[in-house]
């Protein structure tokens, strides 16, 4: 690994520094004499594993947490943050990995939030739409002010989120994970946009698992590792696997694809699938012990044909058969029923029982197969089922009965993909596998999904990360318009190729 440097400061005076940051919870010291230096101008990367103290450091950063000892010094003075509308006063905006926005107001509505412009003592709706629309324009998202959040992509919700946090002005800008739910498109723009914010002297803290974004994107990094900065480094000359070996203390191969292409019985197929404007007369076959990656633009209907085959979208038109039987595609009941699952890419709201502890949250599923007229439970006939199923998936946890709101994004995965096999279903719809999750945590869930595949499950597996279908995949469909628009395999192409594929497909 590239020896990490004393830096000189040059002619950028700094903007946040924080000195001896620490937090403790109960039996964790989250936080442990965090210290770095961040200059105007520029784009520093914090990375570091699911457990590192990334969020901690973030949370207090916001005002959403007081540390236990440390001092924060904006433009050289110390301050004290203490809650998130000081921090926002302070000219510190964050943007959250799990995004605040309320679905049920607007757009302009979320943006001006906490802010909202009166005029003798009114709202003033005709400032609050320009507001809204300038903010907007700086990220260069064609979204209607007046459009309910509800309504848009994840994607788009992303975007709406990052112009929320510039409508504060900021001097300092967090962004935890902001291209999770980006394809490229949008990747590029928020990169322009990041960049031209850095010319103009804004501060940027960029927390990404996203080891080629760091290296493309950001002129230094603060490695974190068990609540310690391990390496505060100017990032010339440093590779993906350099920030690997910072990161988990050694160098390793994270992930080796064991697997062969699956050449079985055909398992799934789908016929014709027509869905609004998202989707248009979708047909392919997913064979048995296979993984079929879907991938295209953000928008392209990739996730919409996933959402329809697990059952949790009703399509216009079209037919999705399991074995040569017909499933009725009547919502995420009749798709489980007929031995389909969904993972979606929101844990959050639609995967996760948060306030449920992890063997509840395994076994809610399959009850019926473990009580008696499906009303009494084996209590220890689920605790041993839960039990043996979290080992095999790698689930990481104190007990069975911890809330798994309090599990790391990557446990919180493999808690789902646990969830599915215990219920036995036959075919699995991942939507964003990895979403969120640190480079040691994806290369656990490859190797899951993997054997899943291995033990003749079959999975559909929609990702805009080209590394991750090339790592997965035995076929790849793009999509585009909401359309099959090309098929190809990772032996036949690379991630150029494929990233041209996908530009074409556009």
């Amino acid at each position: 690994m590239i020896a990490a440097v004393p830096l000189a400061e040059g002619d950028r005076p700094s903007a946040l520094e924080v000195r001896g940051l620490t937090k403790e919870f109960p039996g964790v010291r989250a936080l442990d004499g965090v210290a770095f230096t961040l200059r105007h101008g520029e784009i520093h990367a914090v990375i570091g594993q699911n457990g590192a103290g990334k969020s901690t450091m973030i949370n207090v950063l916001s005002g959403m947490l007081v540390p236990d000892s440390g001092e924060l010094r904006l433009a050289g003075a110390p301050v004290a943050v203490g809650n998130t509308r000081r921090a926002i006063e302070l000219g510190i905006a964050t943007v959250y990995q799990e995004l605040s926005l309320l679905p049920n107001l607007t757009v302009a509505q979320n943006i001006v939030l906490g802010r909202e412009p009166r005029r003798h003592g009114l709202l003033d709706v005709g400032a609050m739409r320009l507001s809204a629309r300038e903010a907007l324009a700086r990220v260069g998202v064609a979204i209607g002010e007046d459009v309910r959040v509800g309504t848009l992509s994840i994607a788009e919700r992303q975007l709406v989120e990052i112009a929320k946090a510039l409508a504060h002005h900021p001097t300092v800008l967090i962004l935890d994970e902001p291209t999770a739910s980006l394809g490229g498109r949008e990747v590029e723009r928020l990169f322009a946009i990041l960049k031209a914010l850095r010319t103009e002297g804004i501060a940027i803290v960029y927390v990404s698992h996203r080891f080629r974004e760091v290296l493309d994107l950001c002129d230094r990094a603060t490695v974190l590792r068990n609540g310690q900065v391990v390496a505060t480094t100017d990032l010339a000359g440093w590779t993906e696997a350099d920030l690997t070996e910072a990161m988990v203390g050694g160098r390793s191969e994270l992930y080796l694809r064991s697997r062969t292409a699956a050449s079985g019985a055909p398992i799934l197929e789908v016929r014709g699938l027509s869905y609004r404007r998202e989707v248009s007369e979708v047909s392919f076959t997913l064979r048995r012990g296979e993984i079929l990656a879907l991938t295209g633009l953000v928008g392209a209907g990739q996730n919409a044909i996933g959402r329809i085959v697990a059952g949790d979208l009703r399509p216009d038109r079209g037919t999705v058969s399991v074995d040569g039987r017909p499933v009725a595609l009547r919502g995420p009941a009749k798709g489980i029923a007929a031995g389909i699952c969904l993972v979606t890419d929101d844990r959050k709201q639609e995967g996760i029982f948060a306030n449920l502890s992890l063997r509840e949250n395994i076994a809610l599923p399959s009850l019926d197969r473990r009580s008696t007229a499906g009303i009494i439970v084996n209590a220890a006939a689920e605790r041993a089922a839960v039990q043996a199923v979290a080992e095999r998936f790698g689930v990481v946890a104190a007990s069975l009965n911890v809330p798994v709101r309090t599990l790391s994004g990557g446990n919180q995965q493999k808690m789902l993909m646990a969830r599915w096999h215990l219920n036995d279903s036959a075919v699995f719809v991942l939507i964003e596998p990895t979403h969120g999750v640190d480079v040691a945590a994806r290369a656990e869930i490859y190797r899951r999904l993997d054997a899943l595949a291995a033990a003749g499950k079959s999975l559909i597996v929609v990702s805009s990360d080209l590394q991750e279908i090339l790592a997965l995949a035995d076929r790849i469909l793009i999509v585009r318009d909401g359309r099959i628009a090309a098929e190809t395999t990772p032996a036949a192409t690379d991630e150029e190729r494929l990233a041209l594929l996908l530009q074409r497909a556009a």
